[in-house]
């Protein structure tokens, strides 16, 4: 056991809780970075949908949570989320003036969340919405521009260079600490395409850990105690291309300088 130990974690245990805190902190940084990366891999005139309400006398709470019943039918719909009325006053106050504008008939806004690639028939939806409260409307407005683009791929960038900037320093270091290890198991004639594989190894499991356990975190947040709201499920196929780079690339990297190292031993 012990030789298994020394053969696979030859580094102290602060190097590898080091490594798997890293790794925990940057899968969180890129769980913020989903709709960034959405944007840009998944990037259509995608529509934001909003769906208006005008108030009524005669039982506008009953028929409203009709309305709410009737989208949830509707699979592609994710959820409905209150416009609060402040908003819709600063986006008003823009196009006219403050003095002109009656909150009383300001109708009440919901921001329709769909799943993605996904559309909504408004035709069909204002159909049946109309016939509960008549003048509700969905209405649907292409929000998607290049400056939000440009955003999506300078946040991605920061992210990244900042990941791949600590991730040199911390592995050179980690690296460092275990040269005498190097040494040792090359004078023992071992081979280093073995020794890499070892070490990597060793450090993999934590990194894996890392990864994984920040995105089991947002997981149980988000569906168990509803805290955050990143669509872990619905977002899957741009998780696995975070956790498959961010792994592949602290592998890679961790290999390169092992080898480098291993050079410069014998």
């Amino acid at each position: 056991m012990k030789y298994i130990i020394i053969k696979f974690f030859p580094s102290a245990k602060i190097d590898y809780v080091s490594h798997y805190f890293f790794n925990f902190l940057f899968s969180l940084i890129f769980i913020i970075n989903i709709p960034f990366l959405d944007n840009l891999l998944f990037f259509r005139d995608k529509p934001v949908y909003t769906l208006l309400i005008p108030f009524t006398e005669e039982s506008y709470e009953e028929n409203k949570d009709q309305i709410f019943s009737r989208l949830s039918i509707n699979d592609r719909i994710i959820s409905v989320k209150k416009i609060e009325k402040k908003v819709i006053l600063e986006k008003l106050s823009k196009k006219i003036e403050p003095e002109l504008i009656l909150e009383d008939f300001i109708p009440e806004a919901f921001e329709i969340v769909i799943k993605k690639n996904n559309y909504l028939d408004i035709n069909k939806e204002n159909k049946n919405i109309k016939e509960i409260i008549k003048g509700a409307e969905i209405i649907a407005k292409t929000t998607m521009n290049k400056k939000t683009k440009l955003l999506s791929f300078f946040s991605l960038f920061i992210s990244t260079i900042f990941f791949m900037t600590l991730l040199f320093i911390l592995q050179i270091n980690y690296i460092k600490k275990i040269k005498p290890f190097l040494i040792k198991s090359r004078i023992y004639g071992g081979r280093d395409k073995d020794i890499i594989f070892n070490v990597s190894s060793g450090y993999f499991l934590f990194q894996a850990l890392g990864v994984l356990s920040s995105y089991f975190l947002i997981y149980i947040l988000e569906t168990e105690y509803k805290i955050l709201n990143f669509s872990i499920m619905s977002n899957i196929g741009t998780i696995i291309i975070f956790v498959l780079i961010q792994n592949i690339i602290c592998t890679l990297i961790l290999g390169y300088y092992l080898k480098s190292q291993l050079r410069k031993v014998l």
